[in-house]
C-alpha cells in the first residue's frame, strides 16, 4: 500500500455502505471496523432480519471510493478491530464506541475466548473501563493535536481509569467526565499504556509530558 494511504485495509477491500450515504455523506452517523476488518459505514440505518429489505438499503463499495466520498474516516486509519465510533458533525471528531452487547454465535465467542486467551496481563481485554472524554475523541483536522494518556490508575476494585493531558491535573479534579471503552482496545490505541497494565490494585503513575517517563504515584504523592 501507499505511504499516503492512510487506512490499515487494502484501498480495494470491501465496505458495506448505507446507500443513503452515496447521495448525502453529509448524513454520515457511525462507523463500525468488525473483527476481521470489515468495515460498515451507515446513516443509522441497521441491518433487520429482512434480507431483501437489507439489500436495498445498503451496498458494497471499495474502501478507496468511501473514503474519497467521506474523507473524515481516513481519520480512523488505526482503529482497532472490534471497534466503532459515532461522527460528530459539529466538531467535525469521532467519538469512539467499543461493542456493548458483542454477538453471541459460536464464532463471536471463539473470537473473545481466543482474545481473552492471548491476552497477557492482568484482567481480560474485554473488561469496561474509563477514560476522560479527550482520549474518547479523535479529531478530523489535519492539525488535530495528539492525543496522551497522562494519568493511569487502578482502583483498589481492580477498575482502570486513564486521563489525558486535556484534564490539568485529575488530582484535583475529582470529578473527570468519563465514558467507556474495552481494555484491550485502550492497549491498542494508546501503546504507551502497555507498560502499566500488570499494576496493583491500588496503583497510580503519571508523567508530566507525553515523552516523558512513567511516574509511580506513592501514597498520598509524595
Amino acid at each position: 500500500m501507499s505511504q499516503d494511504w492512510p487506512m490499515g485495509q487494502e484501498p480495494h477491500a470491501a465496505v458495506l455502505v448505507a446507500r443513503g450515504l452515496i447521495e448525502h455523506p453529509e448524513q454520515l452517523d457511525h462507523v463500525l471496523l468488525d473483527d476481521e476488518e470489515g468495515w460498515f459505514v451507515s446513516d443509522g440505518t441497521e441491518f433487520g432480519d429482512d434480507p431483501e429489505l437489507d439489500e436495498e438499503q445498503f451496498a458494497t463499495m471499495c474502501l478507496h471510493d468511501v473514503v474519497e466520498l467521506m474523507p473524515q474516516l481516513s481519520a480512523l486509519g488505526k482503529l482497532p478491530a472490534g471497534m466503532g465510533a459515532e461522527w460528530d458533525a459539529g466538531n467535525a471528531s469521532w467519538v469512539l464506541i467499543s461493542p456493548l452487547v458483542p454477538s453471541d454465535d459460536d464464532e463471536a465467542r471463539a473470537y473473545r475466548e481466543a482474545r481473552a486467551a492471548a491476552w497477557p496481563h492482568a484482567g481480560s481485554p474485554m473488561d469496561e473501563v474509563n477514560l476522560s472524554l479527550g482520549l474518547m475523541e479523535i479529531s478530523a483536522a489535519a492539525d488535530a493535536p495528539a492525543r496522551n494518556v497522562r494519568y493511569v490508575s487502578r482502583e483498589e476494585d481492580g477498575t482502570w481509569m486513564f486521563v489525558g493531558f486535556e484534564v490539568p491535573d485529575p488530582d484535583e479534579q475529582t470529578d473527570v467526565e468519563v465514558d467507556t471503552l474495552e481494555l484491550g482496545h485502550v492497549a491498542q490505541l494508546y501503546p504507551e499504556v502497555v507498560e502499566l497494565l500488570d499494576a496493583e490494585p491500588g496503583e497510580v503513575f503519571f508523567r508530566e509530558a507525553p515523552d516523558a517517563e512513567w511516574l509511580h504515584v506513592i501514597d498520598d504523592g509524595e
